[in-house]
């Protein structure tokens, strides 16, 4: 279907042409053939098939088309003159009006479709006197016209043919575009939260299991020097602990992106701070207010950026309390604050906060506004609220 789409105009027109032209031909060699006049008007038929033939092979320059359309009328009214009386000559220029219709602007083809109407009267007023050439002239005129309507027609509908064939193009590459670039920002949003990972196993449970070790080489000399400091140590590492597997909870939950979604924000906080509760000695205090829906890539952001400042507070605010807001009406805004021991913003500001520019960056990326105050020794509150 789409080749033929593609090729009918061409086709239609070259049936038709062929068609026309077979029997102008045929009539001819009917009527002339023991005629003296015969191989004249053979030679001037068979140059004008050439001519048509070569125009439609060779490009078509400026000063080419108005040569070619001369000659070709001078032909046909030269085979009208030399078979008077035989009018069927005249229907070359229907062919003729064709072929300009398919390759010029409508309205230049309209003023050579006229100036051959012009042109093929007078050897038809010769033959047929006045009234006869002028009838047969209207009939060949109108043939001429509908033909090249019909041409004209066929030409539009394979410009809008092309033009579609153009738009569904484009739309594919588009669409390609997109799904590259969707690949790539999953590439780069995986490699985002691989990077965090490997900070986040680095810098807490890492170093957490490196202390355990300490702590047990520690208990292990004391035991037979120092049995009552043993159970010191083994205090300590017992908090190491529990601490290391808060910290693996949260990074498990970091490798769970639908969590978040399957329930609702505020299910997936009150999870996380139940779980917090059950291996870790931080009490969190959870105020929702108001059931306003959230995207999933809200809810996912919001409560990545929870995790974040829930493990913050356990990693280095030396507080046993936080407090986290949802206030999930107009205007949407999460709070998350601790009475620990806080920080100097400015060191923050001097690119010592990587945990606190992530979060940020999370919020950015669902179009909310992150604001943080702290002060060293008053704690710190973080504030998030859509835009």
């Amino acid at each position: 279907m789409k080749r033929f789409s593609g090729w009918a105009h061409i086709w239609v027109f070259y049936l038709t042409a062929a068609s026309l032209f077979g029997a102008i031909a045929l009539r001819m060699l009917v009527t002339y053939r023991d005629d003296p006049r015969f191989h004249s008007l053979l030679g001037l038929l068979g140059c004008w098939l050439l001519t048509s033939v070569t125009a439609t092979i060779i490009p078509k320059r400026r000063w080419c088309l108005p040569v070619y359309l001369i000659f070709q009328s001078i032909l046909i009214m030269a085979l009208l003159y030399l078979a008077k009386g035989e009018d069927y000559f005249a229907a070359l220029f229907g062919i003729l009006s064709m072929q300009i219709m398919q390759w010029i602007n409508p309205k230049a083809a309209a003023a050579w479709i006229g100036l051959f109407a012009v042109l093929m009267i007078f050897p038809l007023v010769y033959a047929y006197g006045f009234l006869g050439g002028i009838a047969f002239a209207f009939i060949y005129i109108f043939g001429s016209v509908l033909l090249a309507s019909y041409a004209l027609a066929m030409r539009r509908a394979h410009e809008a043919y092309e033009h579609n064939q153009s738009l569904m193009r484009r739309r594919q590459d588009a669409n390609r575009q997109l799904q590259e670039y969707s690949y790539r920002i999953q590439q780069l949003a995986a490699a985002r939260e691989r990077r965090h990972l490997a900070l986040e196993l680095h810098d807490s449970v890492t170093q957490t299991i490196f202390t355990m070790t300490l702590t047990t080489q520690s208990a292990l000399m004391l035991f037979d020097i120092d049995i009552k400091r043993v159970r010191e140590q083994l205090e300590r590492l017992n908090q190491l602990a529990q601490s290391s597997i808060v910290e693996m909870q949260a990074l498990i939950y970091e490798l769970n992106p639908n969590h978040p979604a399957s329930n609702g924000l505020a299910t997936a906080i009150r999870q996380h701070v139940v779980d917090l509760q059950r291996f870790g000695n931080l009490s969190v205090a959870l105020d929702i207010e108001g059931n306003a829906p959230l995207t999933p890539l809200e809810e996912r952001a919001l409560f990545r950026i929870v995790q974040e400042a829930l493990n913050n507070i356990i990693k280095h605010s030396g507080s046993t309390q936080a407090a986290i807001r949802l206030h999930l009406t107009e205007p949407l805004w999460v709070e998350i604050s601790d009475q620990g021991q806080g920080f100097d913003l400015r060191r923050i500001a001097n690119g010592n906060g990587v945990g606190l520019t992530g979060m940020r960056e999370r919020a950015a990326e669902i179009g909310w506004n992150l604001r943080v105050a702290a002060l060293p020794g008053s704690g710190v509150n973080i504030h998030i609220e859509k835009n």
